[in-house]
């Protein structure tokens, strides 16, 4: 049980805060606060234009690791329109 306790601690950032409680209180905030930060994480990662549903079993196993990746990493760019100036293609002619 200690085991899964320091996995899930260092999943969820608490060995960053120096949060040391016995082993049953220790899973049962990281399965809180990771379930807290799951929907924030699933909403930021669709305004992003990334996928609610990976984000939100990464937010589920990472916790806060996610909220900050999804945050961090950049929205994907967005193909060029079509400029209005070009040619439509093939040409054809008007000569005939």
């Amino acid at each position: 049980m200690t085991t899964l306790a320091n996995i899930l601690s260092i999943a969820s950032g608490f060995v960053l805060m120096g949060y040391h409680e016995p082993p049953a209180n220790l899973i049962a905030t990281s399965i809180i606060i990771n379930l807290a930060l799951t929907p924030l994480t699933a909403i930021v990662a669709s305004r992003r234009g990334r996928s609610a549903l990976r984000w939100t079993i990464a937010g589920l196993i990472l916790g806060a690791w996610a909220l900050a990746a999804v945050m961090i990493i950049p929205a994907p760019s967005l193909p060029a329109p079509p400029r209005p100036d070009t040619p439509p293609y093939p040409p054809t002619s008007d000569a005939a």
